[in-house]
């Protein structure tokens, strides 16, 4: 079941800029309107993980499309209550050069699906960012490559974990009642749903692991830029694993694997934290 709301546009992972600088000349012009064309993605698991987020994939202006986004989604979610204790929402505000929004954000009393939806779409715009900060390391020269991108990249991340506490501030029995079955059959038509069916999830793997095997060969094990992305992808493991915990418990995740969810989430968390 896929409730009726304004899409978010987003480009798609490998349509987004390989420069921080692109993402911030965007940004004073976020207001110019985007003419772009849906282009959904081909593989079927992930065009139905965008769907029931709302996310439309658009080409052209992928840094003014991000802009937007991330300028948005933040917005919608810093206005909780909750988020008064989340300041790395604002910093990932700042490492993308933008102002929050005016507007209303997302209603404290929210129904749980409402939040979830919300959640996501702002981690959608996050991890975009990351991949744009991992991207900037990339294709800086070698003595930068631990510079503003991997800087930028950290803030991102540690934004999607505040993000994921956020999103599921919420009862367990509103979970298990409402946000769960949503996910499934025979609300949901395909099984084992899981956010390993996000494009950006996928794009953001590959980029941390080009990273790493380039910061193998030009850096120390000491390197402090790659002990703090750790840190922050570590954050983000522990967030999710966080929301495991609270809703789910030692029990089954939709995705399948291991009987316990935690020791699924532990063995992913642990293989991510080998790409660095």
């Amino acid at each position: 079941m896929r409730p009726s709301r304004v899409e978010l546009r987003l480009p798609g992972p490998e349509q987004l800029p390989e420069r921080l600088e692109s993402l911030w000349r965007s940004s004073v012009r976020k207001h110019r309107p985007v003419h772009s064309v849906q282009c959904p993605l081909s593989d079927p698991r992930e065009a139905d993980y965008d769907a029931f987020f709302g996310i439309a994939r658009v080409s052209g202006a992928s840094s003014l499309l991000l802009s937007k986004a991330l300028a948005t989604t933040v917005s919608a979610m810093a206005s909780l209550p909750e988020a008064a204790t989340e300041p790395a929402l604002h910093q990932a505000l700042d490492a993308a050069r933008l102002a929050p929004l005016g507007e209303p954000g997302l209603n404290p009393d929210a129904p749980a699906q409402q939040r979830w939806i919300h959640g996501h779409r702002l981690f959608f715009a996050l991890t975009q960012g990351a991949i744009v900060g991992l991207q900037d390391a990339l294709a800086a020269p070698r003595a930068r490559s631990c510079g503003q991108g991997v800087h930028a990249t950290r803030v991102f991340l540690r934004a999607s974990a505040a993000a994921m506490r956020l999103t599921s501030s919420f009862s367990r029995s509103a979970y298990e009642c409402s946000v769960r079955p949503s996910m499934a059959p025979p609300q949901h038509d395909a099984t084992g749903f899981s956010g390993l069916w996000s494009a950006d999830h996928r794009v953001l793997i590959t980029r941390l692991r080009a990273w790493g095997a380039m910061h193998e060969e030009i850096c120390t094990d000491s390197c402090r830029a790659r002990r703090r992305l750790m840190d922050a992808v570590d954050e983000v493991y522990t967030a999710h694993i966080g929301i495991c915990e609270r809703f789910v418990g030692d029990g089954p995740s939709l995705l399948g694997g291991s009987d316990n969810s935690l020791d699924t989430l532990g063995d992913l968390a642990r293989h991510r934290g080998r790409l660095l």
